[in-house]
């Protein structure tokens, strides 16, 4: 099973959602990044979650490309993810996100169709 950690922090929270496989195990809103007092408080998180579901996280990190750098510890100068023996870090930039794009409206519901594009990798 394949456990995604994904956090998007903000000025004002940090939104976590973690999934297992197609299913949703947590969501969450957390404390700005500014308000964390121990700069290991969500390695040590994220640790712990690991060892609680006994396997190893991926971690994706939504981020401005220039908050990249300094990103809860998950990050390093470069802002480029790190790697541990627990979990790895994706950096992804939070601007480069799909379209939704234009939807016809008055013939049903293609939600499932829409979800399953999203499992489509994006070659752009």
């Amino acid at each position: 099973m394949t456990y995604i950690v994904m956090l998007t922090p903000t000025p004002a929270r940090t939104r976590v959602l973690v999934t297992a496989g197609p299913d949703e195990l947590l969501r969450a809103f957390l404390p700005a990044p500014s308000q964390l007092h121990y700069e290991r408080a969500v390695i040590t998180w994220l640790e712990s979650l690991a060892l609680w579901l006994n396997t190893k996280l991926h971690v994706v990190v939504f981020v401005d490309a220039q908050a990249a750098g300094s990103c809860l510890g998950l990050t390093d100068e470069w802002g480029s993810g790190v790697r541990s023996l627990f979990f790895d870090v994706e950096v992804r930039d939070r601007a480069a996100r799909r379209r939704r794009g234009q939807r016809i409206r008055g013939i049903g519901d293609f939600a499932a169709e829409r979800q399953q594009l999203r499992l489509i990798p994006d070659d752009n």
